[in-house]
């Protein structure tokens, strides 16, 4: 009887360790998943605000080019429709960038309001081409800064 007991007390042994490595191996399997998903989730947030990013710079660059580009020969107001959706624009690249974008759009918004508000009949041409050159640089630093912030591969924190 003795060889009974020790029987049932063996297969009950057995049960209760195959149930409990069941146990923690599928709570670790679940812990991996969970962090798969949620590594997944972080990444396509990641990748939908560079996409945001993206817009939100090149219509920045478009409303920067094409206000110098209407106003090339006469000057801005600055109550303009086009000139309060730049500024719109502006706002929305401070707010969604990093600091060295920042300041990037903050030239290139300095040199085009410069450029668009002063006077063209009044001025020298050099000083306009000079004002125009300096709209060109800002456009190109801001460009390469927007291009490798918005090309920068997801880095897992």
């Amino acid at each position: 009887m003795d060889i009974t007991w020790v029987n049932v007390a063996d297969t009950a042994v057995k049960i209760g360790l195959g149930a409990l490595i069941s146990a923690i191996s599928g709570y670790v399997v679940l812990k991996i998943k969970l962090s798969h998903e949620e590594r997944k989730e972080k990444e396509s947030y990641y990748y939908r605000l560079q996409e945001e990013k993206k817009i939100k710079y090149v219509e920045f660059l478009s409303q920067s080019q094409s206000l110098v580009q209407s106003y090339l020969n006469t000057s801005c107001t600055a109550d303009t429709d086009d000139y309060k959706n730049y500024l719109r624009s502006f706002n929305e690249v401070q707010i969604i960038s990093n600091d060295e974008i920042r300041m990037a759009a903050y030239d290139l918004s300095s040199a085009v309001c410069q450029f668009i508000v002063i006077r063209k009949n009044d001025q020298e041409v050099e000083l306009l081409k000079s004002m125009r050159n300096a709209v060109n640089e800002k456009t190109g630093i801001f460009q390469k800064l927007a291009q490798l912030e918005v090309t920068k591969p997801y880095e897992k924190t």
